[in-house]
């Protein structure tokens, strides 16, 4: 057992001005190492590279890490469990959940690399030959941009894309320029309140939206969402801001979604993630994780999506021209707009 208990957790920080990412390693006596990945952080153009993703690292490297030590690797629900409690009085969410989702991604990781298996192979059987996958486009705020992205994105094999736009016009625009063909979902990320949701929702009724994602701040006033979702006819979706198996309940409870989109690198990790798939199903919602990362985050919502029968679509990033993730990992393989069960072992397929 001694092999197999974990020896150290270290944290990578990948500065970058846009687009940071915070990886977590977790080493076993016997010196196999596990990546995972957790929450880059809220942007920050006028700081440092990389300084969203302190305050997380440090949750990790002085709290987190040292209980982790000694502890059986393979043993992931207790690893998890064991850092929940610990960590109770600062919070179960924000900072405590995403700083365990990093390192329980790591831990799914190295397990599969140890047993030479793909991390779906882990979770349970699979529930989807493929999935279709949706390009993520970046906050853009120009029509001609979104225009250059998404066209990009669908010659690059997508048959989706996400805009992270709040102007209606800009919207119209990309359904223009993409044609009726290609499904089109819209994040607002909190820009508008009731007034402007529905007014908004009027402005694009003629856009064939798959869904209207988050269009009101604060991001847990499930109650206004719900009144927003009664009154238009474009499927609403939440959940990347949600951080524990209990808020994801209280959201689902509050019928404001058609559409669940749990972050595993904020609700800590895969060893949650059934309980969420469970949640989706018995709710009746369409589930699809929220990923803005090519990274061990990516690799697990593929995962993840391939073993929940709820699942209906996973998120890519699609970054403009010049931009890149420092990780260096690759966009991954798309058939006909769809993703395949990884064969690679861990999270690295």
């Amino acid at each position: 057992m001694d092999a197999l208990t974990v020896a150290e957790v270290r944290t990578e920080v990948l500065a970058d001005p846009s687009n940071p990412q915070l990886l977590v390693h977790v080493t076993t006596e016997d010196g196999m190492v596990g990546v995972g990945e957790t929450w880059w952080g809220t942007y920050q153009p006028k700081s440092e590279p990389g300084t969203p993703v302190l305050p997380i690292a440090a949750m990790i490297d002085a709290v987190l890490a040292p209980l982790c030590l000694g502890r059986d690797s393979t043993d992931i629900s207790g690893i998890w469990h064991h850092l929940e409690r610990q960590t109770s009085q600062y919070g179960a969410e924000g900072i405590v959940s995403t700083a365990i989702s990093g390192i329980d991604l790591a831990l799914w990781d190295l397990l599969g690399r140890r047993r030479e298996v793909p991390v779906w192979q882990l979770l349970g059987s699979l529930q989807h030959q493929r999935v279709p996958a949706y390009a993520s486009l970046h906050w853009l705020g120009d029509v001609e941009a979104v225009r250059r992205d998404a066209t990009n994105a669908i010659e690059a094999g997508f048959g989706a894309v996400k805009l992270h736009e709040a102007d209606a016009a800009i919207v119209l625009g990309a359904r223009e320029a993409l044609g009726p063909d290609v499904a089109i979902m819209v994040d607002m990320s909190g820009r508008v309140d009731e007034a402007g949701a529905l007014a908004f929702a009027t402005k694009v009724a003629g856009a064939d939206l798959t869904w209207m994602e988050e269009p009101i701040y604060p991001y847990d006033d499930h109650a206004t969402l719900a009144r927003v979702r009664a009154q238009v006819d474009i499927p609403m979706a939440a959940g990347e801001n949600v951080f524990s198996v209990a808020g994801f309940e209280r959201l689902l409870r509050s019928e404001a979604i058609d559409v669940l989109q749990p972050d595993l690198v904020k609700c800590g990790g895969l060893t949650p993630a059934r309980a969420i798939a469970d949640l989706a199903d018995q709710h009746g919602v369409a589930l699809c994780p929220h990923n803005f990362s090519l990274g061990p985050s990516l690799s697990a919502n593929i995962a993840w999506a391939f073993t929940s029968e709820a699942t209906r679509w996973v998120e890519v990033p699609w970054l403009s021209p010049g931009q890149e993730f420092p990780s260096d990992t690759l966009m991954p393989a798309l058939a006909d707009g769809h993703l395949i069960p990884p064969t690679e072992p861990g999270l690295s397929g």
